[in-house]
């Protein structure tokens, strides 16, 4: 396999986004568990066997005395990384350290994880089966991928970016929702509880929006992913019921 490129900025990054939160975020999977005994260029293997440039990977490394390492990785690149000693403390990172864990014989285990997008699979899952509403949902979860992309890129600029186009994809859909509801005539106490959660949203977003320190930013966006998640479930119940009352009045396709 290639050779490993760690940050040279990983420390600094590890500091503003602490790979733990990002965890609270993200969606894993195991991919494998591996106990080793050669170390070095055996965990290497196995670590090269899942480098994608398209996806991202986390290696949970222990060694044997119980000092653990999270990496975070995408093709042949170390993102980001998080190291405890044995008894939880953290360990400040450095691409020395890492490098020495890579090539090292005295690690135990590997777990291999993928890392899976937040909305990817939730797209087609949320679909109500009105057009407009469907459209500015895919697009609202589209941007906000990108947000959580730039922030396990470690590109801070583009991350803030990002995010003001996940801002306005979110109000152009709160929007386009209450105009429809406005226009079929939609019972007024449901309507409310639809604004009500939107400016429940907005009100999140208006704190990252004015937030300029990355670390700050990300403690943030956890709060927002939380309440997305129920956003969501409020989405499959009272979004289906508003989409039924759409297609009668807008038609089969909400058009």
């Amino acid at each position: 396999m290639k050779s490993i490129v760690i940050r040279e900025d990983i420390e600094n990054l590890q500091k503003l986004i602490p790979l733990s939160k990002l965890l609270d975020i993200l969606e894993v999977e195991i991919i494998e568990s591996v106990m080793l005994e050669g170390g070095g260029k055996i965990l290497l293997e196995v670590v090269g066997r899942y480098a994608s440039e398209n996806e991202y990977y986390m290696a949970h490394i222990i060694n044997k005395e119980g000092t653990s390492c999270m990496l975070l990785m995408s093709g042949d690149r170390i993102l980001n990384a998080e190291c405890h000693r044995p008894d939880g403390g953290e360990i400040p990172v450095n691409p020395e350290l890492i490098k020495g864990l890579l090539y090292s014989s005295n690690v135990r285990k590997l777990d291999m994880y993928r890392v899976k997008s937040p909305f990817v699979r939730w797209a087609e899952k949320y679909n109500i089966g009105v057009e407009p509403l469907d459209t500015v949902h895919r697009n609202m979860f589209e941007k906000f991928n990108m947000v959580i992309k730039y922030i396990l890129d470690g590109e801070l600029g583009k991350m803030q970016e990002a995010f003001r186009e996940a801002y306005n994809a979110s109000i152009a859909h709160f929007e386009l929702e209450e105009k429809l509801q406005d226009k079929c005539m939609y019972d007024k106490r449901k309507k409310k509880s639809h604004v009500k959660r939107h400016l429940e949203f907005k009100k999140l977003m208006d704190k990252l929006a004015s937030t300029s320190h990355a670390s700050q930013f990300v403690k943030l966006l956890m709060d927002l992913y939380i309440y997305i998640a129920s956003y969501l479930d409020y989405m499959l119940k009272e979004d289906l019921e508003l989409a039924e009352h759409l297609k009668k009045c807008l038609g089969k396709d909400g058009d």
